[in-house]
């Protein structure tokens, strides 16, 4: 961070009586002549700060000048006694809306989302289109919660060793804390989120702090069982770079309404072995150009 020149700030976010606030990070100038984009982080309940995958994308502004906006989605800590109605899609995209009216960049931006941040992207651009936002960038993300959860059923499915017994076994009998399933959960987390070993000491302190950040109920089981962005996928207006991985845990089918659905979308599949749900680490140089091509030719 020494090498990129950074502004620190907070806007406010009112939610009917009570006011929160949201943080962010501007890394460059956004009077500069590029059109900055906004980063919209994993989870829900992660942060920038511990977000493992956020910090890498610096590398925009020290190749190509193009401003970043980095910020803090609402979390549980700033609410703990919230009841789960309070969380919605609505609230993270009215927030969004917010951050880009107070920072003055809602009629010129493009939208980054990885992950969490993807499904917030593609919800953002296909329910609230407008001509502000100039291109978004899906990163190793999901169109619906039933894809999604399908595809960690095939995942886990594909297990070998006898492991996708083993996970199965401790889910149907929740005894999910034994060590033999924290063993085989690390195997398929090798597999399908991220390949590095060891893991990285922010990646796993980012997973350590989002069970404390994110409501209990807001998950892809529960609030969100039934989520779906491809009704409304078609009413996409911006300029859409879609990237994902084979043995990334967001499998193919997930991936596919983008490219199928999306009016204007190029979907590049990083076909590198090792690559899983963190291409900014597992494959830099390959994902940075990707991201620097598309942004540079729009």
């Amino acid at each position: 961070m020494s090498n990129v020149p950074t502004t620190e700030g907070t806007v406010p976010f009112a939610i009917g009586e009570r006011t929160f606030t949201t943080w962010y990070m501007l890394v460059g100038d956004l009077k500069s002549k590029h059109r900055p984009v906004v980063m919209l982080h994993g989870g829900p309940g992660m942060n920038y700060l511990l977000n493992y995958h956020c910090r890498p994308h610096n590398k925009l502004y020290t190749e190509a000048g193009i401003p970043i906006v980095y910020y803090n989605q609402l979390g549980l800590t700033q609410y703990p006694e919230s009841p789960p109605e309070f969380w919605s899609m609505d609230l993270f995209m009215d927030e969004l809306d917010n951050l880009l009216t107070q920072l003055g960049i809602r009629d010129n931006f493009d939208l980054l989302g990885h992950s969490w941040g993807g499904v917030l992207g593609a919800e953002y651009a296909s329910r609230r289109p407008h001509a502000g936002l100039k291109c978004l960038i899906l990163a190793n993300t999901f169109a619906s919660a039933e894809l999604y959860r399908k595809g960690t059923a095939y995942w886990v499915d594909a297990m070998p060793d006898g492991l996708n017994e083993v996970i199965k076994k401790h889910r149907a009998e929740s005894t999910t804390s034994s060590e033999e399933y924290k063993a085989a959960m690390q195997r398929y987390n090798q597999m399908h989120i991220c390949s590095l070993d060891p893991w990285p000491a922010d990646l796993l302190e980012s997973l350590r702090v989002v069970a404390k950040n994110k409501h209990q109920d807001f998950t892809m089981s529960k609030i969100l069982r039934d989520w779906s962005v491809v009704p409304t996928l078609p009413a996409v207006t911006a300029k859409t770079l879609l990237v994902s991985s084979p043995n990334d845990e967001m499998w193919r089918p997930s991936v596919r309404p983008f490219f199928e659905l999306i009016p204007t979308c190029k979907w590049v599949d990083m076909q590198e072995a090792h690559v899983t749900h963190l291409p900014m680490y597992e494959a830099p140089e390959k994902y940075f150009e990707l991201l620097l091509s598309f942004l540079k030719a729009t």
